[in-house]
């Protein structure tokens, strides 16, 4: 679907739900000697969710890992609502759904891999990052250009607030 036919839809969101390894990081993670795992972030995409907020958009961090490299990047852009550990992730959409008084269709859902279609499924928008999985761009009303952890997410938040202009 183009994105201008997306603009009524995207008018409506007010959540944006993100997975995060793989939509937020490119799903690579480094483990030093010691074991510890480390993630990297896309700046551009942080600025993304900076100008979200700032425009009034919740966002959502909600993943499977338990990287403490997640709840520090969360912190640093303000991010409140971070969940790691997930193995429900359409529990936790209709957690946040219930806690922010909102409707299906007033959220957005980005992820990239197969855990992330039962959280998709119930959104107003599914949203598949560039290099998703064949199964996530199936189900997805857009389809970035930029892949995960690189601008995937600047991207569609740009469009959002090109929608809400």
């Amino acid at each position: 679907m183009r994105s201008s036919n997306l603009f009524p839809i995207l008018k409506r969101i007010k959540l944006l739900f993100l997975d995060v390894d793989g939509v937020l990081t490119d799903g690579g993670i480094w483990v030093d000697e010691g074991g510890r795992e480390y993630a990297r972030f896309d700046i551009q995409d942080g600025k993304g969710i900076l100008r979200a907020q700032e425009a009034g958009l919740i966002v959502a961090f909600v993943t499977a890992k338990q990287l403490e490299a997640t709840k520090r990047r969360a912190e640093a852009l303000g991010v409140k609502d971070v969940w790691l550990g997930v193995k429900d992730k359409a529990k936790v959409f209709e957690t946040l759904r219930e806690r922010y008084g909102l409707n299906s269709e007033e959220i957005a859902v980005v992820g990239d891999d197969l855990q992330d279609l039962p959280a998709m499924e119930r959104a107003g928008l599914a949203v598949a990052v560039a290099n998703a999985r064949p199964e996530v761009k199936e189900i997805a009303s857009y389809i970035t250009r930029a892949n995960g952890g690189k601008g995937a997410i600047r991207e569609f938040v740009e469009l959002i607030l090109e929608a809400k202009r």
